[in-house]
């Protein structure tokens, strides 16, 4: 065979040239770790041991919008301040905290409150997920005075021993711009968002939360000033809707940084009321409603990040409310305050490390791998 007996130019060797040249390039050129941040923005601490020491309090309250000019009717627990350490590797986060004696001797200002509060906050690169369980029975109101309501009590505050709430709920965003913002930079302390960097927020949210009391929350001596939909003796509501909004990190000097973020959201409510008669009435009347509600979702995060160390505060709230007739001025909301002093060890934990790689490879990369075959289907 004699190659030269075909006849060759330059310019019809360019296209074949160009297309080895794109391959070979494509083929010297690492695959991309999905999971990554752009070490420009973000260094991603999560594969070495973080741990912390940490302040909260964890709160939650009820809210009744009163008439024109009226001041509004707030109900609050009596909370505890918590002192705690923690460690956060790979996917995992533990928290252990105790009250703080010297600082929760307060039963006789604000009355007794016995309660259940969990409530986890889940960050990894693409979601921030919000969970929460609360069970509080013990309030005190913290808008009014005794003589206001003409109560005769031996604690500060005017208090309901008799109201008991339950609640729990999800929220969940997907954050957009995941390769160069975090929230775990702010939040779960594994990570250094070192430029300044916001992202769009997309997801949703559902929650059920159920009060009982032993009379209506509303006192007889401001019986005037609240519309009858809230004279509420017991309660059900569901709750649930997409939401959108908007988070930033403005880093100054590499290490100090101010994290905002807003998030709301609308959609159905469904709510099974009994309220108490205020119009001379003999008994209770029982309305099941259907309609629109509101979620609105902040959180807020400063302090000081490095490579090793971090200390900052942090506070996250939700806020649940409705727009219907019956109760459009009712709304209740939970969260939490915490200060951190956080310190990353240079210690990886082989055991974990094998763990996650055995479920990787056996669990999550054969779900990665079938849904496409799926969505084609």
């Amino acid at each position: 065979m004699v190659l030269s007996a075909i006849p060759l130019r330059p310019r019809s060797l360019l296209v074949p040239a160009l297309l080895l040249a794109g391959i070979h390039a494509a083929a010297q050129q690492p695959v991309r770790d999905r999971d990554a941040f752009d070490t420009a923005y973000v260094h991603d601490y999560s594969r070495i041991l973080t741990g912390r020491l940490y302040m909260s309090t964890k709160y939650n309250r009820l809210l009744l919008g009163a008439r024109e000019g009226e001041r509004d009717l707030s109900f609050r627990p009596n909370n505890r301040v918590n002192f705690g350490v923690g460690a956060s590797y790979r996917a995992l986060t533990l928290n252990i905290g105790v009250g703080i004696p010297l600082l929760n001797r307060d039963d006789a200002i604000r009355g007794r409150t016995r309660y259940i509060d969990a409530q986890a906050n889940i960050h990894t690169k693409r979601w921030a997920t919000n969970l929460f369980l609360q069970r509080f029975a013990g309030y005190f109101i913290s808008s009014h005075q005794l003589s206001e309501l003409g109560w005769d009590q031996r604690t500060t505050f005017p208090t309901r021993a008799d109201l008991r709430e339950f609640n729990v709920g999800v929220s969940s965003v997907h954050i957009v711009n995941n390769e160069r913002f975090s929230y775990r930079a702010a939040f779960n302390q594994d990570a250094w968002q070192r430029k300044s960097q916001g992202s769009w927020l997309v997801g949703g949210y559902a929650t059920w939360f159920s009060l009982r009391a032993d009379s209506s929350l509303v006192p007889s001596a401001l019986d005037d000033r609240f519309e009858s939909g809230l004279h509420l003796v017991k309660g059900t509501f569901w709750d649930v809707g997409p939401m959108g909004g908007y988070t930033y990190t403005f880093v100054h000097r590499e290490h100090w940084f101010l994290t905002g973020s807003l998030v709301v959201g609308a959609g159905l409510s469904v709510q099974q009321a009994e309220t108490d008669p205020v119009d001379g009435g003999a008994t209770t009347r029982t309305r099941t409603d259907t309609g629109p509600g509101w979620h609105a979702q902040i959180r807020a995060g400063a302090g000081y990040n490095g490579a090793k160390r971090y200390v900052g505060i942090s506070f996250n709230q939700e806020n649940i409310g409705y727009l219907i007739d019956e109760r459009n001025r009712f709304s209740w909301s939970v969260g939490n305050i915490r200060l951190n002093y956080v310190h990353r060890f240079d210690l990886h934990i082989g055991f974990m490390d094998r763990g996650i790689g055995w479920f990787r490879k056996k669990v999550a990369k054969p779900v990665e791998e079938a849904l496409p075959r799926i969505q084609k289907g």
